[in-house]
């Protein structure tokens, strides 16, 4: 296997050692790490150049437009996201992000040393109980009121709470493209406000509904 120099992004120390002890059984590993508040991380990235980036999260919006920069700026550079299948809010959007990793917390050291070795074969990898949760989820899609991608999206924010102006400014859209969507949603939901779009969401499961820790 090639030399492999990876970023460990994580706000706990512990979780770097712990993936460091795993990694170095395998042969030509570097890995270094990266406080998760540290804001400098896409210029480490440009003077640096990892390989792989591993992100231990718990999903935000400022975190997902980070990862949609660094995965627009840096397209060879392969983004894994250490993730808790049980206290995630946005799963199903970070997929839609196809990243290249989707690794639980709870993985064993063998696992992950496979799905080192995978992705840096160029395969994506997902963790059994990220798997469970995405494809129930992509079930539930095909079922639900035919609402296309974005609007899945969209309505993710929404039942977050997020505004018009908000949504369009993480989304990179107009307003008004942000209002048609949410016509749209409403229309197909058959609701009249943001009120009843959040109620009939959840109770048609189109959202994953989960609290922040």
């Amino acid at each position: 296997m090639k030399p492999i120099y990876i970023f460990v992004v994580s706000k706990f120390l512990l979780t770097y050692y712990a993936i460091n002890y795993v990694l170095q059984e395998l042969e030509k590993i570097k890995i270094e790490f990266i406080p998760n508040n540290d804001n400098t991380l896409i210029d480490k990235i440009r003077s640096k150049k990892p390989d792989m980036i591993i992100v231990e999260i718990v999903i935000s919006y400022d975190i997902i437009k980070l990862l949609r920069e660094i995965k627009k700026e840096f397209p060879k550079l392969k983004i894994i996201v250490l993730v808790d299948a049980s206290d995630i809010i946005k799963l199903p959007i970070l997929y839609d992000m196809e990243l290249n990793g989707y690794i639980s917390k709870y993985i064993t050291k063998e696992e992950l040393q496979i799905a080192l070795i995978k992705i840096n074969n160029n395969e994506k990898y997902l963790s059994k109980d990220i798997k469970l949760v995405i494809y129930d989820f992509i079930l539930k899609k095909k079922l639900s009121e035919n609402l296309s991608r974005r609007e899945h999206e969209i309505l993710f924010y929404i039942v977050d709470g997020m505004s018009n102006k908000e949504i369009a400014r993480l989304l990179n859209i107009s307003e008004f493209t942000v209002m048609t969507h949410r016509r749209n949603i409403m229309r197909k939901l058959n609701v009249k406000n943001t009120s009843q779009l959040i109620i009939e969401s959840i109770k048609r499961e189109l959202v994953i509904l989960i609290k922040d820790n």
